[in-house]
């Protein structure tokens, strides 16, 4: 789940050791991979053999990454390379980099845990590269975790190739399944040295001018008590914010290819271990670093607001209704006047077009060319709502639909729920809104 805050341009605001193992002679390529291998034909011998080169291959694989798990946690720098294959030079380089970007990180833990029973099928464009069955690539999984911060670890998939050079394991490569679907996901410190910031229950990390990240966590840790006032106590009221870059370093952080063009940052929440959620709020550096500093503290009480309401934000919850509510909270209290927090909106109105309905999932997409008045739509609908019926009944609102099962087009079903809460049909609800952005905005 990513929620972001768009970013409105118009109105100038928001917007050391090398393992071994016995030495033999591989098998064939059709069975070096974590599987089982076909009886004696194969000419490795009988099943059970393959299964114990397997056992021993994945045991030593583990031990090379305990080393490199001891290396980073101590600081031992020619320990965590001597887990690289050398032949990788431009993997040593990157790998170099890594490590020393990881200087300032308060890590509580960071290990790998790798899946015996996982790896690629044989391959001959890998046997070519790196010889028949000197390869191996299973399923690695990163965990780390930040001191004070997060309950449980992050996971991240590491599609690495291990390689083996004179009966040693190493680790040969960390992108040679990039093309075909196997990207090993990206953390801050694979962007460049991370500079750490501290403010009361934030941490900042990021690749950014100090400046801008002490901004960033200042201005953070002004918005925990502003979300709480209104939503509550009854959440983590700690936030951990990461300043990539570039927009491109952004979209790695975020795992996936997206329109961040109009977006200022994101409010993500990822599966850690045990079925624990890591909230992360992430910051599109090009166009917050193009926001004055009321629109960053906007930005930020905005994405702070999705980390308090995500446990509450269930399937039910249509996206008008969160992002709605984060304007709402994000912009309470604030002096800043309506016909310029919504610009893009009034103009639509005053050109006389009103929306005909609330904005659906889809129009909060990053590639939206109307994205700000589509969070302008949502934020003076709560208004509106919280105007009518008071905060705590659309408090009470948003936490029984977040309780409710979800399915089929959320900003359409959400109607029968609030009809529930504010006893008003569809119809009515849409007609006080429109009614409100007219009286409002016309």
């Amino acid at each position: 789940m990513a929620i972001a805050a768009v970013l409105q341009l118009l109105a100038g605001l928001v917007a050391a050791a090398v393992v071994t193992e016995p030495s033999q002679d591989p098998p064939p390529a059709a069975t070096a991979r974590a599987r089982p291998a076909p009886p004696a034909a194969s000419g490795w011998g009988s099943a059970g053999d393959q299964r114990t080169e397997d056992v021993l291959r994945a045991a030593a694989v583990q031990r090379l990454l305990d080393a490199r798990t001891s290396a980073v946690l101590n600081r031992d720098r020619e320990a965590f390379l001597a887990t690289v294959d050398p032949a990788a030079e431009a993997l040593v380089v990157r790998q170099a980099a890594l490590f020393d970007a990881l200087a300032e990180v308060p890590l509580a833990r960071f290990d790998y845990a790798v899946e015996r029973l996982s790896g690629r099928p044989a391959d001959a464009a890998m046997d070519e590269k790196y010889g028949r069955g000197r390869w191996w690539a299973p399923d690695v999984i990163l965990r780390h975790a930040l001191v004070g911060f997060d309950d449980a670890p992050d996971r991240d998939e590491q599609h690495l190739t291990f390689v083996r050079r004179d009966g040693a394991w190493l680790i040969g490569a960390d992108d040679d399944f990039a093309p075909v679907g196997g990207r090993t996901q990206r953390a801050i410190w694979d962007g460049g040295p991370v500079r750490v910031v501290r403010a009361s229950g934030v941490l900042v990390l990021g690749h950014g001018d100090e400046a801008l990240l002490r901004e960033v966590a200042e201005a953070t840790s002004a918005a925990l008590p502003r979300v709480s006032a209104v939503w509550g106590v009854a959440w983590p009221q700690k936030a951990v914010v990461l300043v990539p870059s570039t927009t491109e370093e952004m979209s790695s952080l975020l795992g996936r290819q997206s329109d961040l063009s109009r977006i200022a940052a994101v409010a993500s929440a990822e599966p850690g271990d045990d079925d624990a959620v890591i909230d992360r709020v992430i910051v599109n550096p090009q166009n917050f670093g193009s926001l004055g500093g009321l629109g960053r503290r906007i930005v930020l009480t905005h994405e702070v607001t999705h980390l308090a309401a995500r446990r509450a934000t269930g399937p039910a919850v249509p996206v008008w209704l969160a992002e709605g509510f984060a304007d709402y909270v994000a912009y309470k209290g604030v002096d800043v006047s309506l016909q310029v927090a919504a610009s893009d909106l009034r103009a639509e109105v005053q050109a006389g077009v009103l929306p005909a309905a609330l904005p659906t999932d889809e129009a909060f997409s990053g590639g939206n060319p109307t994205l700000a008045s589509a969070y302008q739509q949502a934020w003076l609908a709560v208004r509106m709502l919280v105007e009518q019926y008071g905060e705590p009944a659309v408090l009470a609102a948003y936490r029984g639909l977040g309780a409710a099962p979800g399915g089929g087009d959320r900003s359409l079903t959400v109607t029968a729920e609030l009809q529930e809460s504010f006893d008003i049909d569809p119809a009515r609800l849409t007609a006080d809104w429109q009614a409100s952005l007219q009286r409002q905005l016309g």
